[in-house]
């Protein structure tokens, strides 16, 4: 049962057409609420008539990204209104979503992180000269609590920092300023299993030559030139680090059902999580899904697992 959920917030039922599912959320539906108490009943929420009466829900699959979607805040509201859901927790949701809680949390347990350097608005600015003497010649500017490359840039001179710094704090009050890493980008998925969570082969992301980084245009555009190799071309002992850290980096962090973990390797080896994402894409083309597909699990297998694992904690 799909439910759209536009900008303003109001939720819309949206039953599904056959099997296919809305490519965007139609402002005439039907508005709907969640009853207070009523363990995941809907309400029609501007009380206009429909036919039928409208279903309960049993298991949430949050399916959106970003600030209200996999930041704690939808989450608080299942919890709240006592509605089963797939993925992280409220805790979880908040701290991963603010990169540099993230990455406070990973150095204090000891994961490798990409060295970087943190800005609040109103504070001191930084400073190209002072950035590089700490991080090196290249860096990468970024809103702290952003995802699909919004606000972030890269930076290789004054004029491009000032001017990245500028667009971070369009997004955000809190930026990044970070090392930027010569070398791979790869991911991971990460699974709960009855036997603990388990890690996906690993995957990597090429983003083209025209672009500088793996940037939102690289991730969404039709005509990206972006291409991603499942499994990656790595050696066994290089994938079984990077596997052995993405579970590392999930517990840390209290991660719940599933995450993508993402990581730089660098020209000498040396491994850094850059971000772990604990709402991952998962439609037939996202990287989440095929990890685990080429690790012997369907995307109906994973699907019918994140669900299990919702009812079992309901």
């Amino acid at each position: 049962m799909p439910i759209g959920i536009e900008r303003s917030g109001a939720w819309r039922y949206m039953p599904l057409l056959g099997e296919t599912f809305h490519d965007e959320v139609d402002p005439n539906a039907c508005a709907i609420a969640l009853v207070p108490g009523g363990a995941g009943q809907l309400m029609p929420g501007d009380y206009q008539a429909i036919a039928g009466t409208l279903p309960r829900i049993d298991v949430a699959f949050p399916a959106l990204h970003g600030p209200y979607g996999e930041d704690g805040c939808l989450q608080g509201l299942f919890e709240t209104y006592g509605v089963a859901y797939v993925g992280a927790g409220v805790l979880c949701g908040a701290v991963t979503m603010d990169k540099e809680v993230t990455k406070r949390l990973l150095i204090q347990a000891g994961v490798p992180v990409v060295p970087y350097r943190l800005y609040r608005r109103g504070g001191p600015s930084p400073t190209w000269q002072a950035m590089t003497d700490s991080l090196g010649p290249r860096l990468y500017v970024k809103p702290a609590s952003l995802g699909s490359s919004i606000g972030t840039a890269p930076a290789d001179d004054e004029k491009s920092f000032d001017r990245a710094l500028a667009g971070a704090l369009e997004h955000a009050d809190k930026v990044l300023v970070e090392r930027r890493i010569i070398g791979r980008e790869l991911e991971c998925g990460v699974m709960e299993t009855d036997d603990g969570p388990v890690a996906s082969v690993v995957g990597e992301i090429v983003p083209g030559t025209e672009n500088a980084f793996y940037d939102f245009n690289a991730k969404y555009a039709a005509d990206s030139h972006a291409t991603v190799d499942v499994p990656a071309r790595l050696a066994v002992e290089t994938a079984s680090r990077v596997r052995a850290m993405a579970i590392e980096a999930f517990q840390v962090l209290g991660c719940r059902d599933l995450a993508r973990v993402d990581f730089f390797l660098g020209e000498r080896g040396e491994l850094f999580v850059n971000e772990v994402n604990t709402l991952p894409g998962f439609t037939s083309v996202s990287l989440f899904p095929r990890m685990f597909e080429a690790s012997g699990i369907t995307i109906k297998d994973q699907v019918t697992r994140l669900v299990e694992l919702a009812l079992a904690r309901s």
